[in-house]
C-alpha cells in the first residue's frame, strides 16, 4: 500500500485514556449538554504533554475508500489484537489543528448540494481525511483518524478474566514504531485457567465480542455485571466491581459462552439472549454514541428496540454515502454555471469576498486548487456570481427543482446528459479529470448499441454523511432522521469526503429497442412474479420502526433489470482481459422510463477508480476499442447462456412465498462482489438479456438482435 493510498488510524495513550473515562459509568461532571444528549470528552490522541508517552499513537492504517464504506466513523475496526472505533468529526478537528494550514477540500458543487439535502444547509465543506506521516528520521506523532478502543471490555486468553480497560487489570503496549500491528493489551503474569505453581506468562487480552445496539443507531457495552447478577429480575447481591470470567466451550448445540462471577458464583449463558424473547432481559438503551462520545439525557431517553450485537456483525454498521461523477465544464460556460461553482466553495471563504477588489486579491493569492475553477471567467462576472450566491442579487435562472419523494436517479440525470451530449462539454477537461472520445460500434452490435464512449479519465467524489445500525439505510426508507450523527452538535459543518480517479467504458443502448421490449415485459407472467416477490420482500424486511414503504415506487423498471444484468455479465468478462479483478470494477446504471419532466435513459458506465492521484493504468478503457468491445460483449453473452446451476438457475422465478429479488442469476453466472454491484446483487435475471430456451418461459430477451454466431467467425 503506498503512502498516498492510506489514512492512519491513531489510538495512542491519549485516546486510550479518554476511552477509559466513559467505559461503564455515565460521563463525568464536566460533561456538557449537546444536541445529541450528554457529551463526554472528545478524543485527542495528538495532545502534547510534558511527559513523553511510552506507547505510540498509530495503531494501523486503512485506505480512504475503506473510511467511507467499511471502516468509517462509528464502525468497529478489527486490528490484529485490539478493536478500535473511528471517532466523530469533533475529534478530527483536533487532527486538522495539529496538521496546521487549511484542510484539503473536495470542491464538487453537485456533491455538497446533495449532502446539504440530507444533513442541512449548515454543511459548508467536504474535507479529505487528515493524514500526515512520520517525519523521516524523526520521532513525531503521525496524524491520522482519531480512534478509541471499543469495546472497552477485554478477555484474557489465558485465564478468561473479563474486565474493562478502566479496571487497570490489562496493560497496553505499542512501543514499536514500524509495527503498529503489534499494539495490544495483555494480562501480565497470567497463571492460566488452572492457577498452576508457575510464575505465569504475559497473555494477550482480546475484545469481549458482545455489545448491545438499538434501532436509533446507538451502541453500548454489554452490561456483564448487571446481567449476571439478575438486574432484569431476581437480583443477586454481590460486592462492588466483582471479578468476572468469560468461559467458552463447544457442545453438540454449538458454541457456549457463560459469564461467571468469581465472588458469588453467579453464572448465566449468553445463549439465553438468542432464544425467543431473550432480548427482553436486556436493559433499556442508554442512548450511547461511543464515536462522539455521548449519552442520551435523562429528560429525553432513547426508546429504541435493544438487540444483542456481536462485535463486527454485518448489521452493526451500515454506511450512508453519496457519490457523484465530477462533470466537465461546458465549452461555452453559462453565468449560472459560475454561480454553481461558487456555491461549492466554503461559505466562510465566500463571506470574505465582499467587493470586486477582494475578489481580485483572492484570485491572485489563493491556492490554484480553488482559483483554477474560474479560469476564463472575468473578475466582473465572478463578482456577479458571488453576489447571486450570497442572495444579494436575484438568481440568474430559476432554481432547479430538487428530488420529490424517493428518486434514486436524481444525481444520475446530469451525468447521463453529459455522457450522451458530449458536444456541449469539453472532451478533455484536465481540471475536472475528465476525458472521453467516441468509438465506432461494431456491426454485429449495431442493432442493440447506439453508441460507445471510451472514458479515458474520470473523477468520482464521495461523501460520508453518517451510518445506521441494525437496519440498512434503504430498509428505513432512506430517512435522513435515522442516520446516526457524526458530530456532537448533530449539525455537522463539514463531512468527510474522498476523490477517486480512473477510467471506464460507457455503453448506450437503443431507446426504441429498449422501450418496445419493456412494454412486452410489463405484461408477462415473469414480471408479475418479480413484482409480487418484491412486495413480499419489502413487507418482510423493511425496518419495523420506519414508515411503510411503497413497493411500486421502489421497484426498478424492467429496463433496469436487463441493463443491470448485462452490466454484471460484462464486468465478469472484462475482468478476464482488462488487468483488473472484478472486485475493482464498478457499475453505474442509467435506466429509467420517460416521465413528464425526464427523458428516458438506457445506458451502462463501467469504471475502475483509485484514490491514488495517478489514477489507473488504462486496461479497462482499452476494451472500448471496436473490435475488443465486440469480442467482450459476444463472449459475455455466450458464457451467460450456460450456468453451472442450470437448469435450476435458468428456470428460477420467485413463486408462492419466495421473496428473493433475482431470477435466472446466481453466484456462478451473474453475481458480483459487493464493491462492484450498486444494488447488492438484486434485480438480476439473465432471461431479460438473452435466450435461455425453456428457461425464458416465452419471454423475448432484450438483445434478440445480437448474433452470437459472429463470435465463431472471429
Amino acid at each position: 500500500m503506498t503512502e498516498n493510498e492510506r489514512t492512519d488510524a491513531s489510538a495512542g495513550p491519549a485516546a486510550v485514556a479518554d476511552a477509559v473515562g466513559d467505559s461503564d459509568a455515565a460521563v463525568g461532571a464536566e460533561a456538557a449538554v449537546a444536541a445529541v444528549g450528554i457529551a463526554g470528552d472528545v478524543a485527542d490522541p495528538f495532545l502534547e504533554t510534558s511527559i513523553k508517552p511510552k506507547n505510540r499513537a498509530r495503531v494501523g492504517s486503512i485506505r480512504p475508500s475503506a473510511m467511507l464504506y467499511t471502516s468509517g466513523i462509528g464502525s468497529s475496526v478489527d486490528l490484529p489484537h485490539i478493536a478500535v472505533m473511528p471517532q466523530g468529526i469533533d475529534a478530527w478537528d483536533n487532527a486538522y489543528a495539529r496538521m496546521g494550514g487549511e484542510p484539503s477540500l473536495v470542491l464538487v458543487p453537485r456533491l455538497i448540494e446533495a449532502v446539504r439535502r440530507q444533513l442541512g444547509s449548515q454543511v459548508g465543506e467536504l474535507r479529505q481525511p487528515p493524514w500526515l506521516p512520520d517525519v523521516l528520521g524523526g520521532d513525531t506523532t503521525p496524524i491520522g483518524i482519531p480512534t478509541r478502543v471499543f469495546p472497552q471490555w477485554l478477555r484474557c486468553t489465558g485465564c478468561d478474566l473479563l474486565a474493562p480497560v478502566s479496571a487497570n487489570v490489562f496493560e497496553f503496549e505499542n512501543t514499536r514504531k514500524h509495527r503498529p500491528d503489534m499494539a495490544r493489551f495483555f494480562h501480565r503474569k497470567c497463571k492460566g485457567r488452572f492457577k498452576g505453581p508457575s510464575k505465569g506468562f504475559d497473555r494477550v487480552a482480546v475484545p469481549a465480542r458482545y455489545l448491545i445496539a438499538c434501532t436509533n443507531g446507538h451502541l453500548d457495552e454489554f452490561p456483564y455485571n448487571e446481567w449476571i447478577h439478575g438486574a432484569d429480575g431476581n437480583r443477586k447481591e454481590c460486592v462492588a466491581n466483582p471479578q468476572k470470567r468469560m468461559r467458552e466451550w463447544r457442545s453438540n448445540l454449538g458454541p457456549q459462552v457463560s459469564i461467571v462471577c468469581v465472588q458469588c458464583d453467579a453464572s448465566r449463558n449468553i445463549a439465553e439472549l438468542t432464544r425467543a424473547g431473550g432480548e427482553a432481559s436486556l436493559p433499556n438503551c442508554r442512548g450511547r454514541h461511543p464515536h462522539l462520545p455521548s449519552f442520551a439525557s435523562a429528560s429525553d431517553p432513547c426508546k429504541g428496540e435493544v438487540r444483542l450485537m456481536l462485535l463486527g456483525a454485518a448489521n452493526q454498521w451500515f454506511p450512508a454515502t453519496i457519490s457523484v461523477l465530477v462533470l466537465p465544464s461546458r465549452k461555452e460556460p453559462k453565468p449560472a454555471d459560475t454561480v454553481d461553482e461558487v456555491m461549492g466553495l466554503p461559505p466562510a471563504l465566500v463571506a470574505k469576498l465582499t467587493s470586486l477588489a477582494s475578489v481580485q486579491s483572492w484570485r491572485e493569492f489563493a491556492s490554484e486548487h480553488m482559483t483554477s475553477k474560474f479560469a476564463g471567467i472575468t473578475d466582473d462576472d465572478l463578482w456577479q456570481a458571488i453576489q447571486v450566491a450570497k442572495g444579494e442579487l436575484p438568481p440568474l435562472v430559476p432554481a432547479a427543482a430538487g428530488p420529490v419523494g424517493y428518486d434514486p436517479n436524481h444525481l444520475l440525470v446530469p451525468e447521463w446528459q453529459t455522457l450522451t451530449h458530449p458536444d456541449e462539454f469539453l472532451a478533455e477537461d484536465q481540471r475536472n479529470g475528465f476525458k472521453v472520445h467516441p468509438v465506432p460500434v461494431a456491426a454485429s452490435l449495431g442493432d442493440a448499441l447506439l453508441e460507445v464512449i471510451a472514458v479515458d479519465r474520470i473523477r468520482k467524489a464521495n461523501a460520508f454523511i453518517g451510518f445506521t445500525r441494525i437496519d440498512a439505510f434503504d430498509r428505513v426508507g432512506d430517512d435522513a432522521a435515522r442516520i446516526a450523527p457524526i458530530a456532537l452538535s448533530g449539525k455537522p459543518k463539514w463531512v468527510p469526503a474522498t476523490e477517486d480517479r480512473g477510467e471506464g467504458v460507457f455503453i448506450r443502448l437503443s431507446e426504441p429497442m429498449v422501450a418496445a421490449w419493456e412494454e412486452s415485459v410489463l405484461h408477462s407472467d415473469v414480471w408479475a412474479a418479480h413484482v409480487a416477490a418484491h412486495e413480499r420482500n419489502l413487507a418482510r424486511r423493511q425496518s419495523r420502526t420506519t414508515a411503510e414503504l411503497d413497493p411500486d415506487e421502489r421497484m426498478p423498471p424492467p429496463r433496469y433489470w436487463a441493463l443491470h444484468t448485462l452490466s454484471h455479465l460484462l464486468i465478469r468478462e472484462m475482468a478476464m482481459s482488462s488487468g483488473y479483478g472484478s472486485a475493482s470494477l464498478s457499475e453505474r446504471i442509467y435506466a429509467w422510463r420517460e416521465t413528464d419532466d425526464r427523458a428516458p435513459a438506457a445506458g451502462i458506465l463501467i469504471t475502475t477508480t483509485s484514490p491514488d492521484s495517478e489514477g489507473t493504468l488504462g486496461g479497462l478503457v482499452d476494451l472500448a476499442r471496436t473490435e475488443r468491445l465486440e469480442e467482450v460483449v459476444l463472449e459475455a453473452l455466450h458464457r451467460a447462456q450456460r450456468c453451472s446451476s442450470d437448469p435450476i438457475c435458468a428456470h428460477r422465478v420467485p413463486k408462492d412465498q419466495e421473496d428473493f429479488l433475482h431470477g435466472a442469476a446466481c453466484h456462478f453466472c451473474g453475481f458480483l462482489s459487493e464493491t462492484s454491484c450498486e444494488r447488492a446483487n438484486r434485480f438480476l435475471d439473465r432471461r431479460f438479456v438473452l435466450d435461455l430456451n425453456a428457461g425464458s418461459q416465452g419471454l423475448a430477451p432484450l438483445l434478440t438482435g445480437v448474433d452470437l454466431g459472429a463470435l465463431e467467425s472471429q
